[in-house]
């Protein structure tokens, strides 16, 4: 996070205080990661559904939002002018659908895990794995922290309306 890319700088909410405590409190434990799996037939156009999700990033600050806590009076969030976001692609057609299964599972513990490191934005990551010749199952795992359920509604209408538009 570099002073040229922060946008905004702005105090933490109580909840996302309490988040932010839990989180360092317990790494590796997965809490507050959410992970949400859309899933998806037909012939997909991954570039479009790239840009619709960048897009996203680009136009929403709490996706662009990282949170500072060392050597402050205070924690805080920082909102940076860029970010990009990657979708991991993972090729599983060759497996078969139990195997499929059970390493969907694995990734998912693994990954919320993982979690993530709170400097650095965006806190989220998407995950498309390609179940068989038109089937996908796209993983979006997120830090609570950034996203409560409101959010969730907005951004549900707005990927579509993006996607639609991309394509």
């Amino acid at each position: 996070m570099t002073a040229k890319n922060v946008a905004a700088i702005y105090s933490l909410s109580p909840q996302q205080q309490g988040m932010l405590f839990d989180t360092l409190q317990l790494p590796a434990t997965g809490v507050h990661i959410e992970q949400k799996i859309y899933v998806l037939r037909g012939e997909l156009d991954v570039p479009a559904l790239e840009r619709a999700w960048q897009h996203l990033v680009e136009r929403h600050t709490i996706l662009r939002t990282g949170f500072v806590w060392k050597n402050q009076d205070e924690p805080l969030q920082c909102v940076l002018r860029e970010v990009n976001l990657e979708i991991i692609k993972r090729d599983w057609r060759a497996l078969s659908q139990t195997e499929q299964n059970e390493r969907l599972q694995n990734f998912l513990d693994e990954d919320r895990r993982r979690g993530f490191e709170l400097t650095k934005p965006p806190l989220m990551r998407l995950t498309l794995f390609q179940m068989g010749d038109q089937e996908y199952q796209l993983v979006w795992s997120h830090h609570h922290i950034i996203l409560d359920d409101h959010w969730r509604r907005i951004h549900r209408f707005q990927y579509s309306a993006q996607l639609s538009s991309s394509a």
